[in-house]
């Protein structure tokens, strides 16, 4: 797991020594909130897939975590969209889940995978 719950600059720091050499365009990134329709007060967590292993963070992104949670989410998009990263995707998980993302197995990921949604425009950054 890359990060540290509730901690944005730290888990954006982490997340992006963990993308060091990937292929960029071939990743995809799906947010994961434990709740829907609830984006003025999400607390996201990531899952990048495109890599040797899937890289999961813990919630760390999104308004719950207040101006650094807002800020470390658009510059995580910005990173992405800079390096043409297309596949954007949101989905919810349980807290269960969100809990147990660190040890995430393959029936979970894939469970994500499947629930997946293209992330929502307004979360898509400009450009």
């Amino acid at each position: 797991m890359a990060g540290c719950i509730g901690r944005p600059q730290r888990t954006l720091e982490a997340l992006s020594q963990s993308l060091k050499g990937a292929h960029w365009p071939k990743l995809s990134l799906t947010l994961i909130a434990p709740r829907q329709d609830d984006r003025a007060q999400a607390a996201y967590a990531a899952m990048i897939l495109g890599t040797a292993e899937p890289i999961l963070t813990p919630p760390a992104f999104g308004p719950a975590f207040g101006e650094a949670g807002r800020k470390a989410l658009a510059e995580l998009l910005e990173m992405l969209q800079k390096h043409q990263v297309k596949r954007l995707y949101e989905a919810v998980a349980s807290p269960g889940e969100l809990a147990t993302l660190g040890a995430a197995d393959e029936g979970l990921i894939a469970r994500l995978v499947a629930a997946r949604n293209p992330l929502h425009p307004e979360r898509v950054p400009a450009g």
